[in-house]
Formats: structure tokens, sequence, C-alpha cells
């Protein structure tokens, strides 16, 4: 089976405006950078994107713009379904299927701690509603399911189960446990802030699924990863990674710290984070100075 997706697939910030309204004119900014970057796909609607704060017509009309946007280009759309009804999920999938989505995203229900059982329907009722390709995510400190391999006894019924996306800490055992159950049929991505990227990567994983503001820091290492230089690569990961480990403590945080960088580098006009937010401390305001002057060191190597 050829790579659906591999390397660097940045999660999409959601631009806002100084007041909390979505910033489209942004987004579409946003948008043309991970392009000019090569990026060969891109999730959204993820926790990075603050789903969880936009209304329906916020989500369709952003992923308009962003299947608009890439239009001429090679990037690769999967779109996140994260609704908890079955229901609401198979419609929205659906939706997002017929809009020009290239794949779909499936978070499983974590509210009041569904039974095995329960998840597995909810993804069986996505999995055969729609043709594409579907990611699952694994995101065991979500409260989802716990064991990966639970999640894999759809593989054989659906056959458009192409990916799981492995977030557990670390997810070197689910990697390879996907591949075993599998034969390698279904592949699989690193979540989490791709922190664990170099062990990921060694486990078998295709590629990473990161926040976005970033994003060629990560192309820059994914660049020696690709040249075959693993020490060089390993050693670019260990210039900006123990950033994101240390803001990925607090999701609300890695979200306020990529959306100040964002901003700062003048790809979206405000930091504006919709509310309950995390407020960055003068730690996390220095780590910004430093992560900015490597992104420019970066930038005037590669020029």
């Amino acid at each position: 089976m050829s790579d659906l997706i591999t390397g660097v697939c940045p999660v999409l910030s959601v631009p806002f405006t100084a007041t909390g309204e979505v910033d489209y004119k942004s987004f579409e900014s946003l948008t043309n950078w991970i392009i000019s970057l090569d990026c060969k796909s891109v999730l959204f609607f993820g926790v990075a994107s603050e789903n969880i704060k936009l209304n329906d017509a916020e989500r369709y009309k952003l992923l308009e713009i962003l299947l608009e946007t890439r239009k001429g280009s090679d990037l690769k759309v999967i779109a996140s379904v994260a609704d908890h009804a079955s229901e609401l999920a198979v419609k929205r999938a659906k939706d997002y299927e017929a809009m020009g989505a290239d794949l779909i995203n499936i978070l499983p229900p974590s509210f009041f701690s569904p039974s095995a059982e329960q998840i597995r329907f909810h993804l069986s009722e996505i999995l055969a509603a729609v043709k594409i390709p579907v990611v699952i995510q694994h995101l065991p400190q979500g409260g989802g399911m716990a064991d990966v391999g639970e999640l894999l006894t759809l593989a054989d019924e659906f056959p458009n189960l192409k990916i799981v996306k492995c977030e557990s800490n670390p997810p070197g055992d689910s990697i390879k446990q996907v591949r075993e159950i599998t034969n390698d049929r279904v592949e699989t991505l690193i979540g989490w802030g791709g922190i664990f990227w170099e062990s990921g990567d060694a486990a078998g994983a295709k590629g990473i699924q990161p926040g976005c503001g970033v994003s060629d820091l990560y192309k820059w290492a994914e660049r020696a990863l690709v040249s075959g230089d693993r020490k060089e690569f390993i050693r670019r990961l260990d210039t900006f990674i123990p950033w994101i480990t240390s803001w990925i403590s607090d999701l609300e945080l890695l979200i306020a710290v990529e959306k100040q960088i964002l901003f700062r580098r003048g790809i979206i006009e405000s930091d504006y984070c919709r509310h309950p937010t995390s407020r960055i401390t003068a730690k996390e305001k220095n780590e910004i100075e430093e992560c900015l002057r490597l992104i420019e060191s970066v930038a005037q190597e590669n020029a």
C-alpha cells in the first residue's frame, strides 16, 4: 500500500480577532504559509485548532476556505470529526467527504467513559458512512480505549480504515502493535506534538501531526531524516522539542504559545485564544524569544 500521509502534517490553528471572532483572512494566510513550506497534508479541527470552541457555521466556513485555498497545490486535507453523538458524527463525516476532504479523522467519544462496545459502534457507523480513507486517533490519556488492539478489530471489516494516530506516551509499543496486528495494512502517525518523533519513527510511524506554529522547524528536522542523517535529525529535534514538551504539558498553554509565535511572525493578525485559555508566563515568553531566534537562524541557513 502506498503511504497516504507522510512527514510533517501540521494541525492548523484557528486565528481569532482581538474581540474573539474567527479571522478568516488570517486563516487563509496561515494556510498559504503552510503550503509554502511544502507540507503535503494538514489536519484540521484538532485540539490545537480550538475545535471545541467553534460553532458549526464557523467549522464549515473554515473548511471551505481551506479546501479552496489549497487548490493548485498537492496539499491533502484530513478533516476531523469529534462529535460525541454517533448520529452527528456520521452526518459531519459525510458532509466533509462531500465538500472534498481527502481523509476523515475520528476522535473516538470519551465523555462519560463509554464502553469499548459503544466506542466500536461509533467508529463502525462512521467508517461505514464514508468511502474516503479514515484515520482513528488512539488517545488513551483522553479517556478512550486503552489498548490500541481493540481499535484494530475494525480493520478487517472496514478497508477504509487506513491510519491510526498513536498518541500514547510514548507511542512506540502502539505503533508496533498496529503494524504487527494488521501486517502493515494500517499505517501509523505520531501525535502529541511530535515529541516522540525519533522513537516513533524508529518503530515504523510514517509521520507526525504537531501544532502548526513552528512547522518550518519540524520540516527542518524532516529534511535531515529524509536525507538519512539520523544524527543530525536528532540534533535538530533537540533544539526545539524540549520547548514543545514543556508547553504541551498544558494543552491550552501550547495553543496560546503557538498563537503568540504565529502572531509575532506576522502570519496571523492576533494571538487571541477563546476562553478558557492559559496565561503565558515569563518563562514561556523567554522560550518564545529563543524559539524565534532559532527560526530566524534556520531561515538564514536555508536562504
